[in-house]
């Protein structure tokens, strides 16, 4: 798996964000700058609806931006699941939100999907 920054994959990219969060359903991120931890300047929270599993990605904003601490609780493992999401869309060309539909089949589940109905986007459990 290629490794991205914290940045790349949940910072000001809507694209990436859109696509990453289209694979990770039930997962919420936000972003904490100025945490009030010693040495971290700005921390990626990720975590479950359910709050079974978290990650915290913290960065310590002196470094290269590709240096970063993840800490991680809960049987999912988020920031793995993050980054194949990220490498999947990096893969795929960084697709635009415009380029995603969403089919909604008659028992309620949706279907993201992206070009095509027949290209269905990969759904991270």
């Amino acid at each position: 798996m290629a490794w991205c920054s914290s940045r790349a994959v949940s910072g000001d990219d809507w694209a990436a964000q859109f696509a990453v969060g289209l694979q990770l359903p039930y997962v919420w991120r936000v972003w904490h700058d100025d945490p009030g931890v010693e040495g971290v300047a700005a921390r990626l929270w990720l975590a479950t609806t359910d709050a079974a599993s978290w990650a915290a990605v913290d960065g310590d904003g002196r470094a290269a931006a590709d240096r970063f601490t993840v800490w991680e609780h809960g049987p999912r493992r988020l920031w793995g699941m993050v980054e194949a999401a990220h490498e999947w869309w990096r893969g795929a060309g960084c697709p635009g939100p415009e380029r995603f539909g969403l089919t909604i089949v008659p028992d309620g589940t949706h279907v993201p999907w992206l070009d095509t109905p027949d290209n269905p986007v990969p759904v991270l459990a």
